[in-house]
C-alpha cells in the first residue's frame, strides 16, 4: 500500500514537472503578444503566391520584401500556360503582408517586377489626349503640305488641259485649284484647266484639239481639221456620204472650214444607205457617236450647233432616208449634194417621176426656199436610162420649191479647178475632167448648178472639185452668221 502511494505521488511529481502553463506555452509558441493580450488562434488560409513588391515612398508603401511562400512561387516565375488566373492578373493583390492592403486594388498594392503602378489621374488623361490629337494632326498637315507641293511641281512641269482635269478625282481638283492661292496670273494659269482660269479672267480660251488621225464611228470615221477652230464647247458638223476620206479632208481645209467632218461609207449602191437609215433613231445615234469621238479629241463638254448633210453620187440614199426620219433634235442647217438624187419612174405620171421617193427632198427644197436651210445641188449630163437622172430630179425640186416650173439661165462662171494631193491617182490625168457649167437657178436658199459631161471622169469631177463649189457656200453661209433668224442676216 505505501509502495503503491509512494509510485503514484513520484508520477505525479514527473508529471507536474513537464506541466508548462498555458500563458507560457503561447508565449513559447509565439502566439503572446508582448502585453500578455488574447490572441485570435483561428484558422488562417495560406495566402497565394507574390511576390517581392517595391513600395513607394509617396504612397506609404513599405520598402521591404513582404512576406510570402517563396516556395509556392511568386509573379518572378510566370504561370504555366493556360492556367486560370490569380489574383493579381485579375486586378487585386490578397495575402500581402500590410493588412490594409488585403484585397486592394493592384495599382495601390505596387505589384509588378519592375516597380511601382498608379492609374492616370484625369489630368494626366486630358494631357495625354491632347498631346495624341496635336501629334495626328502634325502627321497630316505634314501629309498635306507633301502632297500639295507635290501637285504644284507636277503641274508646273505638265500643264493641266481641260480632258486631264475633268478626269481628275474631286480631292485631285481641291488640291490643284488650292494651290491657285499660292501663285499669281501666269503661275496660276499654268496649274489649272485653261477654261477654269479663263473663267477667273472673265474669258474662255480655245479649247486645245486634237488634228491628227481619225475617231472611229458608226459606219465610218471622223477627223478634225486644220481649219476646225472652235471657241467653246458648241461645233458644226458636216456629214458626207461616200467618198473618199482624205479627198473630203483635204476639201474641207482647202475650203477653210470650221466644222466637224465625218465621213460615211456603206457600199456603192444608194440602196445601203437607205436601207441603214431606215432603221429609226441610226441617225441620232451616229449624232452621240460624234459627241463622244470629239470629247475624246479635247473638245470639252461638245454641244452640237448645226449639221450640213453632204453627199456625193450614192450616198443621197442615207439624206433622203434621215431627212424623212430625222426627230429633230439637231439644228440641221444644210444639204449639199453632188451629182446624186435620182428616183424611179411612174409610168403614165406627166414628169415621170416617182415624187414618193423625192418627197422629203421636196420638203428640203421649200425650206430652203425660205430661208431655213441650205440646199446646194451640182449635177452631170449623165443619163442612167434605168432611173431618173439627177439633172431632171433637180429640175423637180426647183419646181417643188417655186411652187410651178423654174426656167433655168445658161452659166458661164466656172469654178475654180482645184488639184488636190488626194485626187492624185483617183483618175488617171489625161481622164481628169474639169468643171464646165451649163446651167443654173435658184429659188431662195435653194440652188443648183449643172455640169457638162457624162463620163465616169466627169461624175468624179463633182467629187474632187467639192471645195470649189458646194464648200465655200456653206463656208459662206456659217461665216456671216448662218445661226441667226434669216430676217437678221
Amino acid at each position: 500500500m505505501c509502495n503503491a502511494l509512494t509510485e503514484t505521488k513520484q508520477r505525479l511529481a514527473a508529471k507536474a514537472e513537464r506541466y508548462v502553463p498555458v500563458e507560457e506555452a503561447h508565449r513559447m509558441k509565439g502566439n503572446v503578444r508582448a502585453d500578455r493580450s488574447p490572441v485570435d488562434l483561428s484558422l488562417t488560409p495560406t495566402p497565394p503566391p507574390v511576390t517581392v513588391v517595391q513600395g513607394s515612398p509617396d504612397r506609404g508603401l513599405p520598402l521591404d520584401p513582404l512576406p510570402g511562400s517563396l516556395e509556392q512561387g511568386s509573379l518572378f516565375d510566370p504561370p504555366p500556360l493556360g492556367s486560370a488566373p490569380g489574383p493579381l492578373e485579375q486586378g487585386f493583390a490578397p495575402g500581402l503582408g500590410d493588412p490594409a492592403l488585403q484585397g486592394a486594388p493592384l495599382h495601390l498594392a505596387g505589384a509588378g517586377p519592375y516597380g511601382s503602378w498608379s492609374a492616370p489621374s484625369p489630368d494626366e488623361r486630358r494631357a495625354r489626349r491632347w498631346s495624341a490629337l496635336g501629334a495626328f494632326v502634325l502627321a497630316a498637315a505634314t501629309v498635306f503640305v507633301v502632297v500639295v507641293v507635290a501637285a504644284r511641281g507636277i503641274a508646273a512641269r505638265m500643264p493641266v488641259n481641260a480632258e486631264a482635269f475633268r478626269a481628275m478625282t474631286p480631292v485631285s481638283r481641291a488640291l490643284l485649284l488650292a494651290s491657285r492661292s499660292a501663285r499669281e496670273d501666269a503661275a496660276a494659269k499654268v496649274l489649272v484647266a485653261p477654261e477654269v482660269f479663263a473663267r477667273w479672267q472673265g474669258a474662255t480660251p480655245p479649247p486645245e484639239i486634237r488634228h491628227d488621225g481619225y475617231a472611229s464611228i458608226r459606219g465610218g470615221v471622223l477627223f478634225t481639221p486644220e481649219t476646225f477652230t472652235p471657241t467653246g464647247s458648241s461645233y458644226d458638223l458636216v456629214l458626207h456620204f461616200h467618198g473618199s476620206t482624205q479627198l473630203v479632208r483635204e476639201s474641207a481645209e482647202v475650203a477653210g472650214l470650221n466644222a466637224a467632218v465625218a465621213v460615211i461609207n456603206l457600199g456603192i449602191g444608194s440602196g445601203a444607205y437607205e436601207d441603214h437609215y431606215a432603221q429609226p433613231g441610226m441617225y441620232e445615234s451616229l449624232l452621240a457617236d460624234i459627241d463622244r469621238a470629239l470629247a475624246q479629241r479635247g473638245l470639252p463638254t461638245p454641244r452640237l450647233r448645226r449639221v450640213a448633210l453632204s453627199s456625193w453620187s450614192a450616198g443621197y440614199g442615207a439624206i433622203a432616208k434621215i431627212l424623212e426620219l430625222r426627230r429633230g433634235i439637231e439644228r440641221l442647217d444644210a444639204v449639199l449634194v453632188t451629182d446624186g438624187i435620182h428616183c424611179g419612174f411612174v409610168p403614165g405620171h406627166p414628169s415621170g417621176l416617182n415624187h414618193l421617193q423625192l418627197a422629203s427632198f421636196a420638203r428640203a427644197a421649200q425650206l430652203a426656199a425660205s430661208g431655213q436651210l441650205l440646199f446646194t445641188i451640182t449635177h452631170s449630163e449623165i443619163d442612167p436610162i434605168a432611173y431618173a437622172s439627177s439633172s431632171a430630179t433637180a429640175d423637180y425640186l426647183l419646181g417643188a420649191a417655186a411652187g410651178h416650173p423654174v426656167e433655168r439661165a445658161p452659166a458661164f462662171d466656172a469654178p475654180p479647178h482645184l488639184r488636190l494631193r488626194a485626187a492624185e491617182g483617183a483618175v488617171s490625168r489625161k481622164l481628169e475632167k474639169q468643171l464646165t457649167p451649163t446651167t443654173e437657178a435658184s429659188v431662195g436658199e435653194l440652188r443648183v448648178r449643172g455640169f457638162r459631161g457624162n463620163t465616169p471622169e466627169h461624175h468624179m469631177a463633182h467629187l474632187l472639185q467639192m471645195a470649189s463649189t458646194v464648200l465655200p457656200e456653206l463656208v459662206d453661209r456659217w461665216r456671216e452668221g448662218g445661226d441667226r433668224p434669216p430676217s437678221e442676216r
